[in-house]
C-alpha cells in the first residue's frame, strides 16, 4: 500500500533517522571519552560503507562517481561549511508554517512573508549565509520538510499540489528574470 502521507513523511523520518544516528554516535563517543575529548567529524555514511563493505559490491553506492562526488564534496570545507548552515536552518524552520495558498510563511511571530521576504528575513539574521543556498534551503523545505502530523491524506495532497505549483512559478519567474538580465541588447 502506499504511503498516505507521500515523500513528505518518508523524508522527514529519514532525516529524523540521521539526527537520530548521530546522537546516539555523539553519546557513545562522550561514554568512550568521558566527554573530555572533542567529536570532530560525524560520517555517518562513510561509517555505514566500512561497516557493509561486504556487502558494498551489490550496492548502488559501489562504484558510483555521482556518490562519491559528493562524499568528497561533503568533506570539503564548503560541504561542512554547508551542513552546519543546513542544521541552523533545520532549526529555525523548527516553528514556521506555510499557508500555502496565499504563498506564504508563517513565522513564530506571526509575521507572513512570501518566499523572497522570507530569504531577505533569514539574511538579514545570518548575513553570512550565502543568498542562494538559503532559498534552495527554504524551497527544499517547501517541497520535502513541511508536512503537518495532523493533516489528513487529502490536506497533504492539496498541500503537495499547491506547493509544488508555488515552486514551479517562482523556479519560472527566476529564470526569466536571469534571461531578461543576460540578453545583448540590456
Amino acid at each position: 500500500m502506499a504511503n498516505p502521507a507521500g515523500n513528505r513523511s518518508r523524508r522527514t523520518l529519514r532525516r529524523g533517522n540521521i539526527n537520530a544516528a548521530i546522537a546516539r554516535r555523539r553519546d557513545r563517543h562522550s561514554a568512550v571519552t568521558g566527554g573530555t575529548e572533542p567529536l570532530e567529524e560525524i560520517n555517518l555514511v562513510g561509517s555505514w560503507r566500512k561497516e557493509n563493505a561486504k556487502d558494498s559490491a551489490d550496492s548502488i553506492f559501489a562504484n558510483n562517481p555521482f556518490f562519491d562526488e559528493l562524499l568528497e564534496w561533503r568533506g570539503s570545507p564548503e560541504g561542512q561549511q554547508y551542513a552546519e548552515f543546513a542544521d541552523v536552518l533545520c532549526d529555525l524552520m523548527a516553528d514556521v508554517h506555510l499557508d500555502a495558498a496565499q504563498r506564504r510563511f508563517i513565522w513564530p511571530d506571526g509575521e507572513l512573508l512570501d518566499l523572497d521576504q522570507s530569504v531577505a528575513h533569514i539574511e538579514k539574521q545570518y548575513p553570512d549565509f550565502r543568498r542562494d543556498w538559503i532559498e534552495e534551503y527554504l524551497i527544499a523545505w517547501i517541497e520535502m520538510d513541511y508536512a503537518p502530523e495532523h493533516y489528513s491524506r487529502e490536506q497533504l495532497d492539496e498541500l503537495d499540489r499547491l506547493t509544488a505549483q508555488w515552486i514551479a512559478d517562482h523556479l519560472r519567474r527566476a529564470k526569466n528574470s536571469k534571461k531578461r538580465r543576460k540578453t545583448r541588447h540590456s
